[in-house]
């Protein structure tokens, strides 16, 4: 039988209550309901899942769900968000593999593939939310773009900041654009893995320096 709670009404135009101002008996109910979500994905995608269909799975009503979260899209963003903090407790429980940033890196990227090869469900979910109108899902997926960057951050140790962060931007686009392809049907794992790869093999290798503005001497 579904949960009602009767204080779970509020005001929707003031948007839903930050998790860090809930007792700790909401923030319980609000974690049952992101549970709940990703339980659903493990066997449909997000286009067959209805927000009733948490509540039914969170066992608590659909104005609960909707006093915790103000969309579809924010709730399964806050699914999202709580799913990647796995990849930090995976790190933390197994150390990166290899000895350099280099190999480290290529290390965190993949168990990122192999964890979204487990779901890929989720790799399609993200590619949704990313044009969600929802400004609670977009500051939730903002965040989640935080975290996934500073894991992928601290696997470059003690590489300055400034040249770190660009290294972190490009081969998270590799990521999300290999992904797509590959939760589409188009590409397939193995070649993600692989581009990854190649992507922090190019942005380590040692180039030759170019000096620009000068013309190459001609010869003869």
């Amino acid at each position: 039988m579904a949960e009602a709670v009767p204080s779970d009404t509020h005001d929707a135009t003031v948007g839903p209550p930050a998790a860090a101002g809930l007792t700790p008996k909401q923030l319980d109910r609000r974690e049952r309901v992101i549970d709940a979500g990703l339980t659903l994905l493990e066997s449909r995608d997000y286009d067959r899942i209805q927000v009733k269909d948490v509540a039914e799975a969170a066992n608590v009503a659909l104005g609960t769900v909707y006093h915790y979260f103000s969309s579809k899209d924010h709730l399964f963003a806050e699914v999202m968000v709580k799913w990647a903090a796995s990849l930090r407790t995976n790190v933390a429980r197994h150390p990166l593999r290899g000895s350099s940033p280099a190999e480290k890196l290529t290390d965190v990227l993949h168990r990122s593939v192999r964890a979204f090869e487990r779901r890929p469900q989720l790799a399609r979910l993200i590619a949704t939310l990313q044009l969600s109108p929802d400004p609670f899902a977009v500051e939730v997926m903002s965040r989640l773009g935080e975290t996934t960057a500073s894991i992928y951050a601290e696997a470059l140790g003690d590489i300055e900041p400034s040249l770190a962060a660009p290294i972190v931007r490009v081969v998270e686009a590799v990521l999300a654009a290999n992904l797509r392809a590959w939760s589409t049907g188009r590409m397939p794992v193995t070649d993600v893995l692989a581009h990854l790869t190649e992507a922090v093999d190019l942005l380590f290798s040692p180039l030759a320096p170019v000096s620009v503005g000068r013309a190459p001497r001609s010869r003869g």
